[in-house]
């Protein structure tokens, strides 16, 4: 509901100064309207309206009892009740701006948008001054009602489908968010007070967790755990995408100030949720912080705020983990992003590049909708794009969250049963999904036992060079928990204490749109001699032995092996496919090992560590009968050689 600006309570203001002023001298009539006024801050409905009629019947022309009618009708939703009420004071006074305004907004509620906006445009018209905050409001719900006739004509499917009994509870159930693998859900209930749990206020949130197993059904949700879940409120819960990492909002003041909202983390660690910890500052302040979510590499939070420094009552800001551990300065999201009114619910999906939020700031159906923004090549945030009816409604559209694949949402509404909010599954409309996302998993282990082993890794984007993600794996199956954007070339380095470093490069191009994962595996060797390194991402050009840019990256990290090492000598090989004669194949390999060697004593490894070897296509490691495979057969590696 779009709240008005009523001359009404400007009325109300002055009655009850000296100086008071109305449009009848009837005092009869002033006391009855008086009286009708006081019942409508007790929200004494019936016994305002009739003062009010009784004010009116006194005094046919007292447009004071009229609009406090109207006031009361809009209050109570009664909309054509309302705009019968302004219109017989239109009557008593032709082209009056407030009324005139009044009405429009009363069509607008009603969601009679082209009625709305006759008398917007109406009051655009007149000859008499309009008041300024008047005609700033008839702009903004023109832009409004203009958008919503565009909706209602384009709408989006989007397929809803409830989740279900185990899930959905006879209570409020909101703020979903779900792991990035798509298989662990939690989100928020309502719970009323009980006999069993006296000390719950009427109402009190917590927290709830679902599970399910690639696709199967929902199992049956159940709380958190009393580590996460007390007397206080819990809530707009934010799983990572590793699920190992609960962000929530936990409010703690015993008098319910908002103030008193910040936001708690908790580790999945041995099957359950570990105590949680208020963040420290600078995220949690003295202001209200909540709404947390947080980037698939787990280095960016984003957050709702209403601390000084924003644009308008809550906003949306961000803090990056730094190097120590701490947290930065927030910074504000942008104003692409806030309004003056107030942003929430942000959520940043999996590719880092793609957030969306709940505003009802931005040009909308009403109330709260959902928008999409995707972030710019400067680093700040685009224009947003509302997701569109019936996604969004004329009622409040809060948080969503998107998996990781982009192409399904889970969101929260009551539009389906009209009594309580339920969790349903969307289909994201292609114009606003993220870009496409897949799961990358694997494992890296000892190549003897092959057993997983703790280790860290970084993957880099290889079109640019730079490093997508960093983390450490630990000794587990699956170590390896990625999620990339489709579409790009990337080059996997491992390290591990005790052994020899490796890599390995992958492509997320050209993937059929029913893969939505792929396994790596990459195994270490440690350091005796003999044992051969392949250098996966050192690249040439067809016939040429000049270093390409993209090699720097890793000829890097084999220089800071080797000054770990002081004592290792290796010997770095070439080698081609059999195409060609082979004294050029020898001569071509020879270079290209000595330009990575060059290389290496640039960068202050002694020469007298190093050695070059040409070894032309002598040495397959492939049979060389399809391109796959002479592709593998050129390579350049290491040798450990004492």
């Amino acid at each position: 509901m779009m709240k008005k600006i009523l001359l009404l309570f400007c009325i109300m203001a002055i009655a009850f100064t000296a100086a008071a002023q109305y449009h009848s001298t009837n005092k009869k009539a002033i006391i009855a309207f008086e009286q009708s006024a006081s019942k409508f801050r007790a929200q004494q409905f019936d016994e305002a309206v009739e003062y009010a009629d009784k004010a009116i019947k006194l005094d046919p022309n007292f447009v004071d009892a009229y609009w406090l009618k109207a006031d009361i009708a809009a209050t109570l939703k009664r909309y054509d009740e309302e705009i019968g009420i302004l219109n017989q004071v239109l009557a008593i006074m032709p082209d009056d701006p407030s009324t005139i305004l009044g009405l429009g907004d009363a069509y607008f509620d009603k969601y009679d948008n082209e009625n709305a906006l006759k008398y917007y445009n109406k009051l655009k018209t007149l000859d008499r001054a309009v008041d300024e905050r008047q005609r700033q409001r008839a702009e903004k719900n023109t832009k409004l009602a203009e958008f919503r006739i565009h909706a209602l004509a384009n709408p989006v499917d989007y397929n809803p489908r409830n989740l279900g009994g185990k899930v959905n509870t006879m209570y409020n159930d909101y703020f979903p968010s779900l792991s990035a693998d798509g298989n662990t859900l939690v989100y928020t209930i309502e719970l009323p007070q009980t006999a069993q749990n006296p000390h719950l206020p009427h109402t009190q949130e917590d927290i709830f967790i679902s599970r399910r197993v690639d696709g199967e059904p929902w199992q049956q949700a159940r709380s958190i755990g009393a580590t996460i879940n007390t007397r206080n409120n819990e809530g707009a819960p934010f799983l990572s995408a590793d699920g190992k990492i609960l962000l929530f909002t936990s409010c703690t003041c015993p008098d319910g100030l908002i103030r008193c909202c910040d936001i708690y983390f908790s580790y999945f660690k041995n099957g359950e949720f570990t105590y949680a910890h208020a963040l420290p500052a600078p995220v949690n302040t003295g202001a209200w912080e909540s709404q947390p979510s947080f980037s698939a590499d787990n280095k960016t939070l984003f957050f709702v705020s209403n601390r000084q420094g924003g644009y308008g009552g809550k906003d949306i800001w961000y803090s990056e983990l730094l190097g120590d551990g701490r947290w930065s300065e927030p910074r504000n999201c942008g104003e692409n992003i806030n309004t003056p009114d107030d942003e929430m619910s942000p959520f940043i999906h999996a590719d880092n590049k793609t957030l969306y939020f709940s505003s009802n700031g931005h040009p909308g159906m009403g109330g709260h909708d959902l928008f999409v923004s995707h972030l710019q090549e400067d680093g700040t945030w685009g224009k947003p794009v509302n997701l569109g009816y019936p996604i969004n409604t004329k009622d409040n559209e809060t948080r969503l969250a998107v998996s990781v694949f982009g192409n399904t949402a889970i969101i929260s509404s009551d539009r389906h049963t009209n009594t309580k909010l339920d969790l349903y599954e969307i289909s994201l409309p292609k114009p606003v999904q993220p870009n496409r996302t897949l799961l990358v998993y694997g494992v890296v282990k000892d190549n003897q036992s092959k057993e997983p082993i703790k280790s860290d890794f970084e993957i880099v984007s290889l079109a640019d060079g730079k490093t997508v993600q960093k983390a450490s794996t630990a000794i587990e199956p699956v170590n390896i928990m990625l999620y990339l954007p489709e579409g790009n070339d990337y080059a996997l380095n491992v390290r591990a204490d005790g052994y020899l470093m490796n890599s390995m490069n992958f492509s997320l191009k050209n993937i059929p749109d029913t893969v939505t994962k792929k396994y790596i595996e990459i195994g270490l060797d440690k350091p005796t001699v003999g044992n051969t390194v392949t250098l996966e991402n050192v690249f040439f050009d067809t016939d040429k032995y000049d270093l390409k840019p993209e090699s720097f990256y890793e000829l890097d990290k084999l220089v800071d092996f080797l000054k770990k090492n002081t004592t290792l000598k290796i010997e770095i090989g070439g080698h081609t496919d059999n195409a060609g004669k082979e004294p050029h194949n020898i001569e071509l390999s020879q270079n290209r090992a000595m330009a990575i060697v060059k290389y290496l004593v640039d960068n202050d490894i002694p020469a007298a560590r190093l050695s070059a070897k040409g070894y032309g296509s002598s040495k397959p490691c492939v049979p060389n009968d399809s391109k796959e495979n002479m592709a593998k057969n050129r390579r350049t590696e290491f040798k450990i050689m004492q």
